[in-house]
């Protein structure tokens, strides 16, 4: 068994002088390919403009007039006493979380991004100038 050097083709080993012609031949395709592609594109006619939009289709009759939905009568008093607490109790979820929660940590991330003063500089007292 022998060792090789390099790739065999055909039986033959490849030289310096096939492996700089193949280079070449490579760089000329490429060279070739590059100026058909950057001719300048001026002797093409444009093409044809696009066909104009159809006109809008035109019903031959008027859409019916929109629906007004008439406000539901009040709840009577029995009602508003049976609801009451379920309205309190929303009331206080809603706003009771907000105030409990959120805006404390809206507060305290306020003092964290601008300190204490609130990125405002202290004036002097009017009275010392």
């Amino acid at each position: 068994m022998t060792e090789q050097d390099g790739p065999m083709t055909s039986g033959t080993r490849r030289t310096s002088a096939d492996v700089r012609n193949g280079r070449l031949r490579a760089i000329a395709l490429l060279a070739a390919l590059l100026a058909l592609s950057t001719r300048p594109a001026a002797a093409a006619e444009p093409g044809p403009p696009y066909p104009a939009y159809p006109p809008p289709h035109m019903r031959g009759y008027r859409p019916p007039p929109p629906r007004i939905v008439a406000a539901p009568p009040p709840l009577s008093p029995a009602m508003r006493v049976l609801y009451a607490p379920f309205y309190a109790a929303g009331l206080v979820l809603r706003y009771g979380v907000y105030y409990v929660l959120v805006a404390p940590l809206e507060v305290f991330g306020r003092t964290l991004n601008y300190g204490v003063e609130g990125g405002v500089a202290r004036h002097a007292p009017d009275g010392d100038r």
